[in-house]
């Protein structure tokens, strides 16, 4: 598991930066090649992250409560109950996951339906309110209800995170550990173009190109089958086209 500081710090020494690297990214001494690493360094944890949003690694859940006669819920909910209301870090919510009263024997898998759809069906004239059966997300990502809910009742839902910003020294990506090294062979690209170093840019491509392969088939849905020398299970089997 590496740091941002020892991300970075790895990184000058592979570039060849007089020195042991950054003595913190935050420094205000740092040399303009050393801000540079700093800089490379997130901006390619960023890039890589934000290649795919269904990520396993972002995958999370929330555990909402809805508000009699309300049918919108958003991120101004404050419950404090368990997954702690509103996901403050939600990317995309993952359809087919949103749950009515989950741990009550008569919970209710909610039906997504598409925005348009939705509004169209069951948002003009007189608006039911009972138990929901059908669910949406509005553009900017609230959840709607359709019955108007009746009642207060706790929601559950699966979504993917948005990466975090590496910021201070001691911060991890969110990219399982094992795949850090990407990350500096992204970094490694940029510094290669703004400094014109072939070299580098050859090595470092074919190394990030191998990474994220592996990455891919390690931490999206139903892609393991790729770096495995037989399927396990071919009936579970996606290819990705790139």
């Amino acid at each position: 598991m590496s740091t941002y500081l020892v991300l970075c710090q790895d990184m000058a020494r592979d570039v060849g930066i007089p020195g042991t690297g950054p003595s913190s990214v935050t420094a205000t001494t740092l040399s303009e090649e050393e801000n540079a690493v700093v800089r490379y360094i997130a901006q390619a944890d960023q890039d890589i992250q934000s290649r795919w949003f269904d990520w396993d690694y972002l995958w999370s859940t929330a555990t909402m409560t809805t508000s009699q006669g309300i049918a919108t819920l958003m991120s101004t909910n404050t419950d404090t109950g368990p997954g702690g209301g509103f996901p403050s870090d939600l990317g995309n919510w993952k359809l087919g996951s949103v749950v009515w009263d989950p741990t009550s024997e008569s919970y209710q898998i909610l039906e997504y339906e598409p925005w348009n759809e939705y509004r169209e069906n069951y948002k003009y004239g007189t608006v039911d309110e009972d138990i929901p059966e059908v669910f949406t997300y509005h553009p900017d990502n609230t959840l709607d209800f359709y019955p108007t809910p009746s009642s207060s009742t706790v929601v559950q839902a699966e979504y993917w995170a948005t990466p975090t910003v590496l910021a201070a020294d001691a911060d991890i990506s969110a990219i399982p550990p094992r795949f850090h090294k990407i990350i500096i062979a992204r970094a490694k690209m940029y510094y290669a173009e703004n400094e014109d170093a072939p070299e580098i840019m050859a090595g470092s491509l074919a190394e990030f190109e191998d990474l994220l392969d592996k990455l891919e088939a390690d931490q999206l849905p139903t892609q393991k089958n790729r770096r495995f020398s037989s399927a396990q299970n071919a009936f579970n089997f996606v290819v990705r086209p790139e």
